[in-house]
């Protein structure tokens, strides 16, 4: 059975539900112009027609881009590019005298033939979103030496990573026989729970600088809130995300006993904690541990790399 043209309908479909949705959110920015009455008291005239206007370039932005990338994924399955791609990972590995019985290594060399062909084709669109499109409104806070740094660590890091798993994942395909496909589940399962654990400490750190919070006000609100949720809060942290964005938000993130609080610095005030630094831990338990909360978490998704 051929299962080529299935296969193509079937990610057309997808797309376009997901355009749909994605059009009829983008008229929502688009129709509303007054602040509701509930948060007139926490949002102005002014940051809802702001709030607007970035949505709406954000959203076009998206729209393209993923028109974009579905016929490129589109001409990629046209073509049998991945076929030639492989072959080319064959005739890659042969300048070091190894053939195609070397399937490991083949593998390795034809994933990383698709990610640098995925990061050629995305860069150009990186680079306008940062530069352009979040300049546009203020929230780029990136040089371009500071982008390229990141590309590169992202880059590396995920290439670390393939040469971790693929392997490993190639040899579970040959062990497990027909039921190779529970074997897989359950190996990348157990590697994302050790990445759930290595991450704060070992990955976060290579983008950004994480400090605990400063003892005062806020620290004793926050954990006094955690306190009361029964929520195994170990540390509360903030993240240097003031010199990539503009953008503030915070996030909730841990494995079992090993939970953790990030604040983004654009987030919190000075004053608020230099004034925290100087009361007391019953003092700061009145404070209200929402303070700064209005940021929204999508919008704090942009200045993380993974």
């Amino acid at each position: 059975m051929d299962y080529f043209w299935p296969c193509m309908v079937s990610l057309w479909v997808i797309y376009l539900w997901e355009t749909y949705l994605s059009v009829r959110q983008r008229r929502v920015y688009g129709r509303v112009k007054e602040v509701p009455s509930e948060l007139k008291a926490v949002l102005d005239q002014q940051t809802l027609i702001k709030s607007a206007s970035y949505q709406l370039d954000k959203s076009t932005f998206s729209l393209l881009h993923e028109l974009f990338g579905q016929i490129v994924l589109t001409v990629v399955l046209f073509l049998n590019a991945l076929p030639f791609a492989w072959n080319l990972s064959g005739s890659f590995i042969g300048y070091f005298g190894l053939g195609t019985e070397y399937e490991i290594t083949q593998s390795l060399a034809f994933i990383m033939i698709l990610t640098l062909f995925s990061k050629v084709l995305d860069l150009p669109w990186s680079v306008y979103s940062t530069f352009y499109l979040e300049q546009k409104h203020g929230f780029n806070k990136q040089t371009p030496a500071f982008f390229i740094k990141d590309q590169i660590k992202m880059l590396i890091l995920n290439t670390a990573l393939t040469f971790v798993i693929l392997p490993g994942l190639l040899h579970l395909c040959h062990w497990g026989g027909t039921y190779f496909y529970i074997y897989a589940w359950l190996f990348t399962l157990a590697f994302s729970l050790v990445l759930m654990f290595i991450y704060p400490d070992f990955i976060a750190p290579l983008f950004d600088k994480y400090t605990p919070i400063p003892e005062g006000t806020l620290k004793f609100a926050i954990e006094a809130l955690a306190a009361s949720l029964n929520y195994p809060l170990k540390k509360v942290l903030i993240v240097e995300g003031s010199k990539r964005s503009a953008h503030s938000n915070a996030y909730l993130y841990g494995f079992w006993k090993n939970k953790r609080i990030v604040l983004f610095d654009t987030l919190i005030q000075d004053d608020l904690i230099e004034k925290g630094a100087q009361g007391s831990p019953n003092e700061g338990a009145q404070g209200s541990p929402n303070e700064g909360a209005q940021g929204s978490p999508n919008e704090g998704a942009q200045g993380s790399p993974n």
